[in-house]
């Protein structure tokens, strides 16, 4: 049975895709399947059943833009400086290696084969980039949380970034050397093509993140309808002006996430309409698969696949390990960037509607990417879920006792002359990493000197749990330091001090605030737990060993029971 777009209209086709797609992840989560594939699934039988012969993503166009828009937003979200302060070395080595090795791997073995010199370093510059829809889909999906996700979520947002300028540069070179045989001319347009790209997208990003800011000070304001609104503002005029609106969208969610912990906060807004989109999107994805092209690509696709995997694998490993990032991530990360969708169709868009590009080379290319996403959408989610469960950070996204000792808030060596040195430096660590302002700072600050002055703080055995309090608050937070050198704190035991924790406590959580001190006490009295503590070489060393089975002991998933909790299982 086929049916009409034209008769069905734009709502019954979104409401026969919302069901199918739902059905098909609610299926594939049966049989222990990512939902996306059964999303994918699902679109894919409506395209020859019900769909068949009907151009349905055209219909959902507007849609699966703004799906891509808030995807986007939240994958640069995610790249906020707070959170990723002691993981850029990491973060930026893995990016820039398993994009860049990419591209080569892709460029050398299509050469290889045969393919033209031009054609084969485009379709190289079209590897670079992972599928961000994807990959968030698929954290959420698993419930992921800590070092590893932080990373891939981080790199995913750079590559498709990088993947974007590269693509602007050689898109601008090949139309030049196309059109007037002439490298230098081709040079030059593809520097003004990356630049406008870079400088549009990116001042376009900033002027509706200054003014999204302002109104969310204003409460007159809905923050779900100003945070809607702006994505699709950011995506329509960049498609206007030229730009690329998944750039500018990214750009976006970076400015959201660095400038105020207000305007980070504000990106979850649209965070129930979340899985509906989702949905729609992957199911919409599953119903462009192009299997008639998997057989006119040939083995060339499966060269193209092949080639890209590994070099995303290779490049991530060799980002990873030059970092001096931790086996597990080492280990995991080469699996986490093998979807590709979203970015790669947008740009062979653009592509093959510039008049200067060859038909043949468009159309070449245009086929080899969409058959190479069709079998990357569908085998990718086994990678990513398989990289998530090797990092052993699924289900780590649960509420906990201790909610603060992320990698993000853990500094290594501290260095101070005395203890008050260390809380000032302390208060100031904590300032930087929760985007407190300076007034709240010195409050802060003051409640933990007066706490101190009142009763030193240090436990005994090397470690010491200052708190201050504040006003209110939504929960507990704090930070951890590491002082391998020691520092006299006035403990009981005379020891000097090794391990900071400092425990901020809103005035209306003070019975959680007894849980909490508590479990930090009987942490640090684990012999094992603090020396490895001490003896870690950074941040991500000692988020280790704070999810460690023998942390996890104190530190317990709060929906668990209490025979759970006490066993620490």
């Amino acid at each position: 049975m086929t049916m009409d777009p034209s008769l069905m209209g734009p709502l019954l086709i979104l409401g026969v895709v919302l069901i199918a797609g739902s059905a098909g992840g609610w299926v594939a989560r049966r049989l222990h399947v990512p939902s996306i594939t059964g999303n994918i699934i699902a679109g894919t039988l409506l395209a020859v059943t019900v769909f068949r012969g009907v151009g349905v993503a055209r219909e959902l166009q507007p849609l699966s833009s703004f799906a891509i828009g808030l995807i986007a937003v939240t994958a640069g979200g995610h790249f906020s400086y707070r959170r990723i302060h002691n993981a850029l070395r990491r973060i930026m080595f893995i990016s820039i290696f398993e994009s860049c090795t990419a591209v080569l791997s892709v460029f050398l073995f299509l050469r290889l084969f045969g393919t033209d010199t031009l054609v084969a370093l485009m379709l190289g510059c079209l590897a670079a980039s992972t599928a961000p829809a994807t990959t968030v889909a698929l954290i959420r999906e698993n419930h992921a949380k800590g070092p590893f996700v932080k990373t891939l979520l981080a790199a995913v947002s750079i590559d498709s970034s990088i993947c974007i300028l590269m693509f602007a540069f050689v898109h601008g070179l090949l139309a030049a050397l196309y059109s007037h045989a002439e490298v230098t001319l081709g040079f030059a347009e593809g520097l003004r093509q990356t630049l406008w790209q870079l400088l549009g997208s990116g001042g376009l990003a900033v002027l509706l993140g200054f003014i999204t800011s302002q109104l969310f000070d204003n409460h007159r304001y809905h923050d779900f309808s100003v945070l809607l609104v702006s994505i699709l503002l950011g995506a329509g005029l960049s498609f206007y002006a030229g730009f690329s609106p998944l750039l500018t969208c990214l750009f976006y969610g970076a400015y959201l996430g660095n400038t105020s912990r207000r305007n980070e906060e504000q990106l979850r807004a649209l965070e129930p309409i979340e899985p509906l989109l989702y949905t729609a999107f992957f199911t919409l994805a599953g119903a462009t698969v192009h299997f008639d092209l998997l057989m006119s690509a040939g083995g060339l696709c499966l060269v193209y696949v092949g080639a890209r995997i590994l070099g995303k694998g290779v490049g991530a490993y060799l980002g990873a390990w030059l970092s001096g990032s931790s086996k597990r991530i080492r280990n995991s990360m080469p699996l986490g960037f093998v979807p590709q969708a979203g970015v790669a169709l947008g740009l062979v868009v653009i592509l093959q509607g510039d008049s200067r590009i060859p038909e043949e080379v468009s159309f070449l290319v245009g086929t080899l990417v969409l058959a190479a996403v069709t079998i990357n959408e569908i085998i990718g989610p086994f990678f990513t879920r398989a990289a998530l469960r090797r990092s052993r950070e699924v289900d780590l996204d649960r509420p906990r006792l201790v909610e603060f000792l992320d990698e993000e808030f853990i500094l290594p060596n501290l260095e101070a002359g005395d203890k008050w040195e260390a809380l000032e430096k302390l208060v100031d660590f904590y300032a930087r990493t929760h985007k407190v302002s300076e007034a709240e700072k010195q409050h802060v600050l003051e409640t933990v000197v007066e706490r101190e002055r009142e009763s030193a703080t240090g436990i005994g055995k090397g470690a010491a749990v200052p708190h201050g309090r504040v006003d209110s608050g939504d929960a507990i937070e704090g930070v951890m330091a590491l002082c391998p050198q020691g520092i006299e704190f006035d403990a009981f035991d005379g020891e000097p001090v090794r391990i900071l924790m400092l425990i901020v406590t809103p005035k209306e959580h003070e019975k959680r605030h007894l849980e909490v001190l508590e479990s930090m006490s009987m942490m640090m009295s684990n012999e094992q737990i603090r020396s490895r503590l001490i003896a870690a070489i950074d941040a991500n060393d000692a988020w280790e060993v704070v999810e460690s089975e023998e942390s996890r002991t104190f530190n317990y998933f709060l929906e668990m029971d209490e025979d759970e909790a006490s066993n620490g299982t």
